[in-house]
């Protein structure tokens, strides 16, 4: 009876190892898998940090260009607005002033006035004339 005894832990014993030994080979597939996911999923944040990285540069370098491009803007509008104010410095200066107008339309109404007056006088003549035509007497 001992021989079966011992031949039965024999074979309790060797199930026992390969049980212990499919349990690690099962883990270790496990544990590759994992460490291989792993690896993929830091290359692929490698990747992302990579691709994030020259996304902010070039935001940076469109941020900067804009700037670059706002401020030449705004020396442009400063520009055109000291030529616009020159500009019409120039125009007051050249052109009519307020006292010069008003003294411009006091000398056309005299003139207006004066002509007024010089073709009311002709016409009186005439209209004496035409009437001693008329009444045929002479002046």
């Amino acid at each position: 009876m001992s021989d079966a005894v011992t031949w039965g832990a024999i074979v309790a014993a060797i199930g026992a190892l390969a049980t212990i030994v499919g349990f690690w080979t099962r883990y270790s597939d496990r544990i590759t898998k994992s460490e291989a996911a792993a690896a993929a999923a830091a290359t692929a944040a490698a990747g992302a940090a990579t691709a994030a990285a020259e996304v902010k540069r070039a935001a940076e370098i469109a941020i900067a260009d804009a700037r670059r491009e706002a401020q030449q803007a705004a020396e442009e509008a400063r520009t055109l607005a000291a030529k616009l104010y020159q500009v019409e410095i120039w125009a007051r200066d050249e052109f009519v002033r307020k006292t010069s107008f008003e003294n411009v339309i006091r000398r056309l109404e005299a003139g207006f006035g004066e002509l007024k007056s010089d073709i009311g006088g002709r016409l009186d003549r005439m209209t004496d004339r035409i009437e001693t035509i008329k009444t045929g007497t002479s002046h």
